[in-house]
């Protein structure tokens, strides 16, 4: 019965593992951003990211989506939605007042 646990265990972390795999950086990010503000949409960070005017509750989300994403997941993320890395950056200085990269110098007690 124990190596039955362990058998399904190892199934079912397979599983979870293959899910996380299968994710798109922008719906990676999309998620993180929902962490601590509640749900943001894959679709509606992407559409935010490509010029839509994000609502004051959003604004944190995004700003959580992209400042605690690896820039290497960024530069992924802004492939997917067909954006230059560069632009990107430069979105979010317009809408956070600082670069992608300035966001991500954590120190403790916050950004």
């Amino acid at each position: 019965m124990a190596a039955l646990h362990a058998v399904f265990a190892r199934s079912s972390m397979s599983r979870k593992v293959e899910m996380v795999q299968q994710r798109s950086a922008l719906e990676s990010a999309a998620a993180h951003g929902g962490v601590s503000y509640g749900f943001l949409p894959a679709e509606r960070l992407r559409a935010i990211l490509l010029g839509s005017t994000p609502t004051d509750s959003e604004r944190p989300q995004v700003y959580q989506a992209l400042s605690e994403t690896p820039l290497y997941r960024l530069a992924t993320l802004a492939k997917e939605i067909d954006l230059p890395f560069e632009a990107l950056d430069r979105r979010f200085e317009a809408l956070f007042g600082q670069s992608l990269e300035d966001a991500q110098q954590w120190t403790p007690g916050g950004h």
